[in-house]
């Protein structure tokens, strides 16, 4: 769950609170008004929520030179203009934080507009109201991959299972069979296509918030074009199943969601059976995904089991 901790209060004359001002150009009505600033937890950086005192405006800001997890073999300037680039490029197709600004001598600091909702995580109970939910979050995704293809890069797919692989503590064992079934998928084809789409690459349900205004997606550091549709649709249905597991011990009482996201993603029979064909591939480096974590081994076992299982289908 996110949380927010009031950490500072920047006054007029602090050169970041000043910056903020001048790239809101104009939307801070009140030139000696603070900022009140918020640390956002969990994040992979540090994160923060800047709110302008009684103008109503609040900013987000992610600092790339920050990083508060374990992976600090990245370009921070790089992944910033990234970022920044992809949420420029997904907000003409769905909605998504507003993005302002970047400044690399500030930590390498990405500015967006803040979002003010629940994320899908907090929804995935078994409730009738998740159809709905899902439902939006379906359409969204369908919206983002549909719009503008590219080139696709199957072998890059591929590629970032076996690195998934790399990072998750195997036997070699278990690591032979995960590849004999890698192979048997890239001989059987059934990823190839013509043309790729853009995704979010991060398809978590703390990753899509439900406001007034609908569903938005939010952080898009990770985001690709050249890539599979089936790819979010796969990490989200993998994702909701272990949340299914956690919650009722028992990740088969998420199936009836997980077929209604999947056929109004798809839109279609022929759709359905496409994106249903493929799916599991992803679903398996979903919970590979997840088997990286800090979790205890009985739940790591059982990530390990279903990805394996997923493989089957091939």
């Amino acid at each position: 769950m996110t949380r927010e901790q009031h950490v500072d209060t920047l006054s007029p004359g602090d050169p970041f609170r000043d910056w903020l001002v001048s790239v809101l150009d104009g939307r801070i009505r009140h030139a000696d008004a603070p900022a009140e600033v918020y640390l956002i937890r969990p994040a992979s950086h540090t994160v923060c929520r800047y709110a302008f005192r009684g103008e109503g405006v609040s900013v987000v800001s992610k600092f790339f030179a920050e990083p508060t997890g374990t992976n600090h073999r990245f370009d921070p300037e790089k992944a910033m203009e990234t970022e920044y680039r992809m949420l420029k490029k997904a907000r003409r197709r769905i909605a998504v934080p507003e993005p302002i600004a970047v400044r690399a001598d500030y930590h390498c600091a990405l500015v967006t507009g803040y979002v003010r909702g629940r994320p899908l995580l907090d929804f995935l109970r078994d409730d009738p109201s998740l159809f709905g939910r899902l439902t939006d979050v379906a359409g969204l995704l369908r919206r983002l991959h549909g719009r503008g293809v590219s080139a696709y890069d199957l072998e890059r797919e591929f590629a970032t299972f076996q690195g998934v692989l790399g990072q998750v503590d195997l036997s070699s064992g278990e690591r032979d069979r995960f590849t004999r079934r890698l192979d048997r998928w890239q001989a059987a084809g059934t990823l190839e296509r013509r043309r790729g789409c853009m995704i979010h690459r991060d398809a978590t349900p703390s990753n899509y918030l439900f406001g007034e205004d609908g569903v938005v997606a939010v952080d898009f550091e990770s985001a690709w074009t050249g890539a599979h549709p089936a790819h979010d649709p796969g990490i989200l249905c993998a994702e909701i199943r272990y949340a299914f597991r956690r919650r009722y011990g028992d990740a088969g009482r998420a199936e009836p969601y997980l077929g209604h996201f999947l056929w109004h993603y798809a839109g279609s029979d022929d759709a359905f059976r496409y994106v249903t064909g493929c799916v599991p591939f992803f679903m398996a480096l979903g919970y590979l995904r997840m088997a990286r974590l800090s979790i205890g081994n009985h739940e790591k076992e059982w990530l390990k089991k279903e990805a394996f299982a997923c493989l089957r289908h091939r």
